[in-house]
């Protein structure tokens, strides 16, 4: 339809949605996180500090390049390597989608329904040009980067 024909035109705007989730991600897993507090068992935190975790990194891979140092922006690609690939995007966004639809708040469910929305909308650019991915990642040369301890 016209949506589809929107995003294959314009893929930037699906990475705008996926900057956008990744915010809505973060504060979704706070709210949870803070409303439930001690309600929450042990292995439903630690998966709300997932959800934190991976609300950073879509904010991290898809946020202005520009913001992050060059150290930390090279670390954080080749952490998510495997987020370069549309398809394995559609499948991570979907697990988000999921997991957050399966809780009981409106807040929870409208993040599920948003990363819906974004993977249909790779999926989208996908079905146009199956091929394209992101460019290798190299290797950065830590030599480069004064502080790091690698």
């Amino acid at each position: 339809g016209e949506i589809s024909v929107y995003v294959q035109a314009n893929p930037y705007s699906i990475t705008v949605m996926s900057f956008l989730g990744g915010c809505w991600l973060i504060l979704a897993a706070l709210m949870t996180m803070l409303s439930l507090g001690s309600k929450l068992s042990l292995l439903k935190r630690i998966l709300q500090v997932y959800q934190l975790f991976f609300g950073v990194l879509i904010v991290a891979i898809d946020g202005p390049s520009d913001k992050l140092p060059h150290a930390l922006r090279w670390r954080v690609i080749h952490f998510t390597a495997f987020l370069q690939s549309r398809m394995s995007r559609v499948f991570f966004f979907l697990f988000i989608a999921c997991q957050q639809a399966s809780l009981e708040r409106w807040f929870n469910k409208l993040t599920g329904w948003y990363f819906f929305a974004v993977a249909v909308g790779y999926a989208a650019i996908h079905s146009q040009s199956p091929a394209v991915s992101a460019p290798a990642l190299r290797e950065p040369d830590y030599r480069d980067f004064p502080d790091s301890a690698h």
